[in-house]
């Protein structure tokens, strides 16, 4: 993705933030423990019987060696049964950083900008174009059956695990309410909770970056461009219920597909569309492109309206 100056520092200062309550949470927790007299007591004896443990190893002082070996043990129980006291676990004096690739500081240790960095990236960008981070199921075996399509569970959760090897294109296709949306943001879901960059839209909030990429000075053309284009998935739900603008609309879905099929960077669509509307609507370029089994799936869900239903 591209980026200018304005959003670096955007997503530097969230990473600072997540930084700073996840050091500050941790902090908390080690202060408790360091304001009880009796574990800074224990942890001091702890540490003076390591030293005393080096030193002995040093010297070839077996006697020495197994005094400082016990005396480091009862003092690290010691410590351990104040911990439980207080309530702290070792997890709490641990910062839980929100990525744990790069400890929230954008950067991965080959000094190449992390995965996180790319997200922020993106969820900085729709917010600002009006677009809300959406609240995505869980892709789960009980949670993918109540809403009948647990015939699609092992399909999709295997995509999902063989994502990074296999990138495939997905067509969903099927009446109202039939669970295509429901399934497309559990696949969503999933990858996004193994540190891939989803992109999940309505087909009417892409018209909105659209119309924004239309009327942006040239220089800020590629910035769009590259948020439908650098993610590792983008997710276009409902299409056939956007609007058509002229001019807009058709020539950038084609775009965008057609990007995106070059760099082999796949995408998910759900509609309720038929293929003698969707031919009606978009033409013969983009059918196509929907179509390419080379690089994707058509998949059909039949059913009733499981809304009525519930």
């Amino acid at each position: 993705m591209i980026y200018d100056n304005r959003l670096i520092k955007e997503i530097n200062s969230e990473l600072a933030e997540r930084r700073k309550a996840a050091e500050s949470r941790a902090e908390y927790y080690a202060d408790i423990l360091t304001k009880n007299a009796d574990y800074t007591a224990a942890e001091k004896n702890y540490n003076t019987a390591k030293f005393n443990l080096s030193k002995a190893r040093f010297n070839g002082d077996d006697t020495a060696e197994r005094k400082a070996a016990s005396d480091m043990k009862a003092a690290s129980e010691t410590m351990k049964a104040i911990r439980k006291k207080l309530g702290v676990t070792d997890e709490m004096l641990i910062p839980d950083y929100h990525c744990k690739i790069c400890n929230d500081t954008g950067i991965t240790r080959s000094g190449k900008r992390c995965r996180c960095f790319e997200k922020l990236a993106c969820e900085i960008t729709l917010e600002e174009l009006g677009i809300a981070k959406k609240p995505l199921p869980l892709l789960s075996e009980s949670a993918i059956k109540e809403n009948n399509l647990d015939r699609y569970y092992a399909k999709f959760s295997g995509y999902c695990k063989k994502f990074g090897e296999i990138r495939k294109n997905v067509v969903i296709s099927g009446s109202v309410g039939t669970g295509k949306s429901h399934l497309a943001a559990c696949i969503a879901n999933e990858l996004i909770a193994n540190n891939y960059n989803v992109v999940f839209v309505s087909a009417c909030e892409l018209d909105t970056i659209f119309i924004k990429y239309h009327t942006a000075p040239v220089y800020d053309k590629a910035f769009y461009l590259s948020l439908l284009c650098g993610c590792d998935l983008l997710v276009i739900d409902d299409l056939g219920a956007e609007p058509i603008f002229k001019n807009v609309t058709l020539e950038y879905l084609l775009l965008i597909l057609s990007e995106r099929l070059t760099k082999n960077m796949p995408y998910i669509i759900t509609t309720n569309l038929s293929q003698e509307q969707l031919l009606d609507r978009y033409g013969d370029r983009i059918l196509s492109r929907l179509n390419d089994k080379k690089h994707g799936v058509n998949i059909e869900i039949k059913g009733e309206d499981l809304r009525r239903k519930k």
